[in-house]
């Protein structure tokens, strides 16, 4: 019985590690508002795809930065379909 127990004690620290998740939170990596606006300039067509390439993040964030940046009028939606929007730079 007493080696049970020191068994369970050794294994209750690590069972309690919790892991946080964050969810609907923008995890983009580091990047200075001045780099992505240049990124987006030099691209032909804005999409969430192409942005998830580029920047090397998960669609689904490029999904999120760019409707947060249509939010604030950086960006404006230009065309879309059932599955993809096209936006472009908003004209200042």
């Amino acid at each position: 019985m007493e080696k049970q127990q020191r068994r369970k004690a050794k294994e209750e620290p690590k069972s309690k590690g919790r892991v946080e998740k964050t969810i609907g939170s923008l995890d983009i990596p580091e990047m200075s508002n001045e780099e992505l606006m240049e990124q987006l300039r030099r691209m032909k067509a804005i999409t969430p795809t192409g942005l998830a390439t580029q920047m090397k993040i998960k669609v689904s964030t490029a999904k999120k930065l760019l409707k947060e940046l249509e939010e604030q009028k950086v960006l404006s939606l230009a065309s879309r379909s059932h599955n993809l929007k096209v936006y472009a730079l908003a004209a200042d």
